[in-house]
């Protein structure tokens, strides 16, 4: 199975090649196939309720256009859609009664009055009605109810933008995914996105990483939030719409950080007619959740909306001890203030608890580099270890239009969070086991922790266009707000009066005496403040080429647990990029963005933080648009250099007096380079086959790497991070409804497939080889209300650990049972 997962990959780039010459082949075939099928059945299920909301959904599902004036069709009503129609059918039933009928165009459908239709049509010709979208409301953009894996648009680029226009790569994951394979955590999530990375620790403090960098900012409708990896309390998925993951460096929207990307998510908002949602899920290790959305208008006229979604899980997890409990509770209210200002407001509650199986380290490993082949079940972590998070937020936004060209959005959060937590600690991650005589190794210690977080955030926009030189033009700028703080930081390492011997194969941990925490001492407290003013002009300098010019001017204070604070100010983080439209479904694009990384946590000798690291960020590819945004495809190449980054003084290598570095001083110097490709395949690539899928191959290693004595170290020309960066990804999942009699029916699946990951100690390699996990998944629709499906993970149970080092196991092979109501 090993060589031939390495004969696969060595094929991969060929393959990748020969699909990508005939993609215009393919796709071309793939959009002539939707035309054919346009008059072709499709099941629908839209309620009853305001016309304008009938059209939007009928929209998404059958994957129309419809230009629809939202002031001129208010008062009307729809008797809704349920069953199998066509597109003209589905268009009969959904406008019965109301006066209007729809003709197709150029672009889409457009709605006409029945009865200018009747007069015309007996002189040959129809009247030319005027149609336009509604200006207030985001709507392209929104993934729920649409079905599909494709997103019609991103927001993530600021504003709402086609895909093919962000001259950067982005990756949307839409609700139908996340519904399909039971998506209900980031961590989920993220872990089918393409080129999405991390290293697991179990405590709370998952890194994620992209193009060999962290992944470390993540934003709420567009509004920056921070890093969630650090805390383990990122929000429940049963809230968002869609996550969109920009891989990359994200300098415009964020301008400090790693150059791995950035994630938005978008939260579900009300909708302007009536919805109730049930989900009930059961599963491996006793898993159970149970969650309620329910949505529609408030008032007769639909100018007030709201929305409540509810949630709970109970479950364990395939170690043993560990159980966790998740109560959510999720509300928003929107309304439109006159024809152009809509307000929204909302918020979030989330506690998360788990009692028993926290332990940090991993599981230990052989001397020779061997695995010990311990069971999946094994734990170190006794059950009166435990992880506690709650959070709270409330959230709000306005949006205005001041005319057909221009308008403005406001938006903020601000959330509070408390953290409790005492994992146990082993010597797994640093002292490894003879494999000849299983001797025991130590649990030495345990941390407990009493921390508050509170974050804030505020985001501003200005979106318009402008004509000149005989072309329209786009602008935007902004200014964005971003404050995280440790408000309290109250830990206490405990160590056991003599390390605590314990077999690994077969640990018995029941007689474990638990350490209680100490009085904590004085509250440690810390703050980074990231600040600035964003922005770019779109020039249409040819009617298939757009070059983008732009940038961010960035201020970034930390304060830290010491007392002592370091500031970066009118840090400049230029932004250039150039779209060429090749036709109505292709695109090349490149752009560059500078790379800024503050290393603050470091001093020189003369006392002063240091330096951050400086780099580029370049970035070329294709980008298609097919069956009237119901498929999208991206490839593109890359290249990202770090440079300046934090490296040991030697001539200061033990202490650095004055400073509060707890080891010796710095000075910049190291350099790294990630370089590689990437692909994705996402939408309906055929007729009732869905497809996700996304390859990428990322080369990241050391350039420059000294030891304390100045001396380049074992490090240098070699790979970074490869304990839990593979050079190769495979992610894919598609789904396929049968036809004719078995139109209820849908199975599918997907695979996970991954090079090898290593890491090196003391001259022994350590490492997971490639490996591949497989996934099923099977749906039926019992009638036009309820659908039960079927998920089984890691079909064929395959043993793998997700990372080389600290070694944590995959899952085993897992079933999870869903019934959804729809009402």
């Amino acid at each position: 199975m090993q060589s031939s997962i390495q004969s696969g990959f060595r094929l991969a780039p060929l393959v990748l090649a020969v699909q990508l010459t005939c993609l215009p082949i393919l796709f071309a075939s793939s959009t002539l196939a939707h035309a054919e099928t346009l008059a072709a059945t499709q099941q629908y299920d839209i309620p009853a309720g305001p016309l304008a909301a009938a059209l939007t959904r009928f929209a998404q599902q059958s994957g129309v256009a419809i230009s629809v004036d939202a002031n001129e069709i208010k008062p009307l009503q729809s008797p809704g859609l349920k069953g199998s129609y066509s597109i003209d059918d589905g268009f009969n039933k959904i406008l019965a009664g109301t006066g209007y009928g729809a003709e197709k165009t150029s672009a889409g459908y457009a709605l006409r009055k029945v009865s200018a239709v009747r007069e015309d049509t007996s002189r040959g010709a129809l009247p030319e009605v005027s149609v336009t979208a509604s200006k207030t409301r985001e709507s392209r953009a929104t993934t729920e109810g649409s079905g599909s894996y494709a997103a019609r648009a991103a927001t993530i680029g600021k504003g709402e933008q086609s895909l093919r226009d962000i001259p950067q790569s982005v990756s949307v994951v839409t609700r139908q995914r996340m519904d399909e394979q039971n998506l209900t955590t980031l961590d989920n999530v993220l872990m089918q996105t393409t080129g999405v990375t991390r290293e697991f620790r179990n405590y709370g403090h998952t890194v994620y990483y992209s193009r060999g960098f962290a992944l470390d900012n993540f934003m709420t409708d567009g509004v920056p939030v921070g890093y969630y990896g650090g805390i383990g309390i990122a929000p429940d998925t049963a809230i968002f719409d869609r996550i969109e993951v920009l891989r990359g460096a994200p300098g415009l929207l964020i301008g400090n950080g790693d150059p791995g990307g950035t994630v938005n998510m978008v939260r579900k908002r009300p909708l302007a007619e009536k919805q109730v949602q049930v989900t009930a899920r059961a599963g491996s290790w006793d898993y159970y959740r149970l969650d309620g959305d329910v949505t529609g208008p408030l008032n007769e006229a639909g100018t007030l909306r709201g929305r409540l979604i509810a949630g709970y899980e109970d479950r364990h997890y395939f170690y043993n001890e560990a159980q966790s409990k998740l109560p959510l509770l999720y509300g928003m209210l929107e309304a439109d203030i006159g024809e152009n200002t809509v307000v929204a407001a909302g918020l979030r509650y989330q506690h998360y608890s788990q009692q028993g199986g926290r332990w940090a380290q991993g599981l230990p490993y052989a001397t020779d580099g061997s695995d010990l082949g311990l069971p999946r079940s094994t734990s170190y972590g006794p059950s009166w270890t435990y992880f506690k998070s709650t959070v709270r937020e409330v959230f709000g936004d306005i949006s205005h239009r001041i005319n057909d060209d221009w308008s403005i959005k406001l938006s903020g959060t601000y959330q509070l969070s408390e953290r409790k937590d005492a994992p146990i600690f082993t010597s797994a991650g640093s002292d490894a086991i003879d494999p000849s005589t299983l001797q025991s190794f130590a649990l030495y210690g345990v941390d407990f922790e009493d921390s508050k977080y509170r974050r804030r955030g505020v985001d501003a926009q200005l979106h318009g266009k402008f004509d000149a030189w005989g072309q329209e033009h786009q602008l935007f700028v902004g200014a964005n707000w971003q404050r995280e703080e440790t408000l309290a930081y109250k830990g206490n390492s405990v160590s056991y009066a003599s390390p605590i011997l314990v077999n690994p194969s077969s640990p018995d941990l029941s007689a474990l005496p638990r350490i209680y925490n100490r009085p904590n001492g004085t509250p440690l407290a810390s703050m980074v403040t990231t600040q600035g003013f964003y922005g770019n002009v779109k020039l249409q300098v040819a009617d298939p080429l757009k070059v983008i010019l732009g940038g961010r001017v960035s201020w970034y204070e930390n304060s830290n647990f010491g007392g002592s604070s370091f500031k970066e100010t009118h840090e400049v983080t230029p932004y250039v990029a150039a779209i060429l439209r090749l036709n109505d479904q292709w695109s090349l694009y490149g752009s560059y963005t500078d790379v800024f990384r503050p290393q603050s946590d470091a001093y020189t000798a003369s006392g002063n933080a240091l330096k951050p690291a400086v780099g580029s960020n370049y970035e070329a590819g294709i980008k298609g648009e097919f069956a009237d945004g119901k498929l999208n495809t991206s490839f593109a190449i890359f290249r990202i250099d770090l440079d300046d980054i934090a490296q040991p003084d030697p001539q200061n290598r033990l202490s650095c007096p004055g400073t509060p570095a707890s080891g010796g001083c710095s000075i910049n110097g190291g350099k790294l380079k990630s370089e590689g490709f990437d692909a994705e395949v996402n939408g309906e690539i055929l007729p009732r086959l869905q497809l996700f899928a996304g390859y990428t191959y990322n080369s990241a290693k050391y350039v420059r790497d000294s030891d304390d004595m100045g001396n380049p170290s074992a490090n240098e020309g070699g790979a970074y991070q490869s304990a839990f960066i593979p050079r190769q990804l495979f992610r894919s999942w598609m789904t396929y409804k049968l036809p004719g009699d078995w139109d209820k029916v849908t199975v599918g699946g997907g695979v996970n497939l991954q090079s090898e990951i290593y890491s090196k100690d003391s001259g022994i390699r350590y490492s997971q080889s490639g490996y591949a996990v497989w996934n099923a998944h099977a749906s039926y629709r019992i009638d036009d209300r309820w659908t039960a499906a079927l998920n089984i993970n890691n079909l064929f149970d395959k043993h793998y650990y997700t990372v080389a080092d600290n070694r944590w196991y995959g899952e085993p092979q897992s079933f999870m049972l869903t019934l959804r109501g729809n009402f």
